[in-house]
C-alpha cells in the first residue's frame, strides 16, 4: 500500500506570507520549506508544521491510534496520514529520506 499521494497543491507565497498562488504538482517533487495546502480527504504529502489552519488527520496508518489527532498552527503532520476535515497549509520540513515514510 502506498501512503504517498501521487501530487499535492504546492502554494507561493508573498514576503507577508500571504498564498498568491496555487499549483498542482508531483508529489515526488517537494522540497524542504515548500508550503502545500492539505484539503479534506487528502493524503499528506511528507512530514511538516501547520503554519495556517486547523484540522483533524487520521494517523492510524502510521501510529495505530484510532482516534483522528486535533491539528492546529504549529503542530507536525506526517507523510501518508489522512487530512479529515479542515484546510491546512503545512511547511515540509522533513522530505524524502528526511521523511517518516522512509
Amino acid at each position: 500500500m502506498d501512503l504517498t499521494p501521487d501530487t499535492t497543491t504546492l502554494l507561493a507565497e508573498d514576503n507577508e506570507g500571504n498564498v498568491i498562488s496555487e499549483q498542482q504538482i508531483d508529489s515526488r517533487l517537494i522540497q524542504k520549506n515548500d508550503v502545500i495546502k492539505i484539503v479534506p480527504g487528502a493524503k499528506v504529502a511528507s512530514d511538516g508544521f501547520v503554519i495556517w489552519g486547523q484540522s483533524h488527520i487520521n494517523e492510524s496508518m502510521i501510529t495505530g491510534d484510532a482516534r483522528p489527532v486535533a491539528k492546529k498552527k504549529g503542530d507536525m503532520v506526517i507523510g501518508g496520514t489522512v487530512n479529515e476535515n479542515g484546510i491546512l497549509h503545512v511547511k515540509e520540513n522533513s522530505v524524502g529520506l528526511e521523511s517518516a515514510l522512509s
